[in-house]
Order: structure tokens, then C-alpha cells, then sequence
């Protein structure tokens, strides 16, 4: 499975979270691209790290821009999506779906 494999299929469970928890008023009205869920992921992913104190704020930021760059994404990307309001509430859909931050830093681990 691809990175890309893998960036559709959250992409599609993340437009179905969202729409049961009723954040998006249709699942069709998702214009979820590739950039917003990889920020998303890496701030979840950051967030997790920070809360479970398995990093310190400083390494868990910037293990986060790490994976964002690599990904190919500005910094001003970057700002654009973290800037939306909605980002927050896809960060926290994809740690829930990760089965909360200490699963998600289980299974990052492993």
C-alpha cells in the first residue's frame, strides 16, 4: 500500500466521521485535499505525543514540520490549513479514529 493508498482511504474516513458527527453538512461537500490531511495527521500526531509526555513540545513540533515538509508542504500551507477552523476538528477525528492519542503513540511505536 502506497502513502497516497493510505492518504485516500483516511481521507474517506475522515468525510465519513465528520458527517456522522454532523461537522460537514453532507460527506459530498468535503473537499478534503492531500495537504490538509497530512497536516492534520502530523498535528494529531504531534498533540498525541505532547499529551501522553512522550515528547517534549519542541521535539513534537518539530517532528511534525519534519513530516510536513517531506510531504512537500510550505510553511505557509502549512499556516493556511492550521488556520482553519475546521482543522481541529479533523486533527481530533484522526487521533479518535487512531482509538485516542495513547493507541495512536502505541501504534506509532511498534
Amino acid at each position: 500500500m502506497t502513502p497516497s493508498d493510505l492518504r485516500q482511504g483516511f481521507k474517506r474516513l475522515l468525510i465519513s466521521a465528520l458527517a456522522l458527527n454532523g461537522l460537514l453538512a453532507t460527506p459530498a461537500s468535503a473537499e478534503l485535499d492531500d495537504t490538509t490531511i497530512s497536516v492534520a495527521v502530523a498535528q494529531g500526531n504531534a498533540h498525541c505525543l505532547i499529551e501522553t509526555k512522550s515528547m517534549s513540545v519542541d521535539e513534537a513540533l518539530s517532528m511534525a514540520k519534519a513530516f510536513i515538509a517531506s510531504d512537500g508542504i510550505s510553511d505557509k500551507a502549512r499556516d493556511a490549513v492550521t488556520s482553519k477552523p475546521e482543522c481541529s476538528d479533523l486533527m481530533s477525528a484522526y487521533i479518535a479514529d487512531q482509538g485516542g492519542c495513547a493507541a495512536l503513540v502505541k501504534q506509532r511505536r511498534q
